[in-house]
């Protein structure tokens, strides 16, 4: 994510919202394409479930325990009342919002699912229909039917691209301060912007998150890896110097680890039809 991002306060992000009507639109199924440039949306809800869709970029997603980078392959499905907040920065995002009533079984969490390519045709062809469109659109509603159905299957599947927020203060400024700079991840700098010292907030990482420190700094690393490698600019081996690893074969490695794939596939696969450097 290259761009700066726009950081909307809770009354700005509201504010936005009603002006768009998302909740207050007369048809059921609809789409919305993100015309906010570099938007980072701040706590919020929505009356309906969101299918959010990175079309290009990596998305951030924040709910509750987690948060999560969202690349073109990803998508999520955010359950109507679920707080949230999200943030593109350079990403393309079209999210397709949902009554509660079009999947028959409730979603009590965000779910994460890769995006096989006739969803992301869908999802593209989708964006014709907007939230001022008529409820009675014959072909509208016969299109996001055939859309659930093709999601429904999908919400049990893939990898989460998933990062822990902490329960205690402590933890949550320690992960702060690593995401700030994944390059220099320390535990011993993370500590002193805690206020922790390392043994305790070792401890107490692993308790809240289920992860070690050090588990955590290689998964952060892979994930902003994501961001720079959907830029057309960008190299594998520059990415894996600028994140934080000392050799292509560790980053290709922690790169496979968490997301079950090549950093040179992944970048075929956000880029579609271009070169890949090395």
């Amino acid at each position: 994510m290259s761009s700066k991002a726009r950081f909307l306060t809770a009354a700005q992000t509201a504010d936005h919202l009603a002006q768009l009507g998302l909740d207050q639109a007369r048809a059921r199924t609809f789409a919305y394409e993100d015309e906010l440039p570099g938007a980072a949306y701040t706590w919020h809800t929505h009356a309906r479930h969101q299918l959010l869709c990175p079309v290009t970029g990596t998305a951030r997603l924040d709910v509750a325990e987690a948060s999560f980078l969202l690349p073109p392959q990803r998508a999520a499905l955010i359950p109507a009342g679920e707080r949230h907040a999200t943030a593109r920065r350079d990403a393309s995002i079209v999210s397709i919002y949902f009554d509660p009533s079009t999947f028959p079984s409730p979603l009590p969490a965000v779910r994460i699912f890769e995006v096989p390519a006739l969803l992301r045709e869908m999802v593209l062809h989708a964006r014709r229909w907007t939230v001022a469109r008529g409820p009675d659109d014959v072909a509208a509603n016969t299109f996001f039917s055939a859309m659930a159905d093709v999601v429904g299957p999908l919400l049990d599947r893939g990898a989460t691209y998933r990062l822990p927020r902490g329960r205690t203060p402590p933890v949550q400024r320690a992960i702060a301060c690593a995401l700030q700079d994944v390059s220099s991840a320390e535990l011993s700098r993370a500590a002193a912007f805690a206020g922790s010292t390392e043994r305790t907030l070792r401890r107490r990482f692993r308790e809240e998150t289920g992860m070690t420190w050090r588990a955590f700094v290689t998964r952060a690393r892979v994930l902003r890896a994501l961001d720079l490698l959907s830029s057309p600019d960008a190299s594998v081996t520059q990415v894996a110097l600028d994140v934080g690893f000392q050799s292509l074969g560790a980053f290709a490695a922690a790169f496979r680890a968490v997301t079950g794939q090549t950093p040179s596939a992944f970048r075929r696969a956000a880029l579609p039809g271009q070169a890949v450097d090395a």
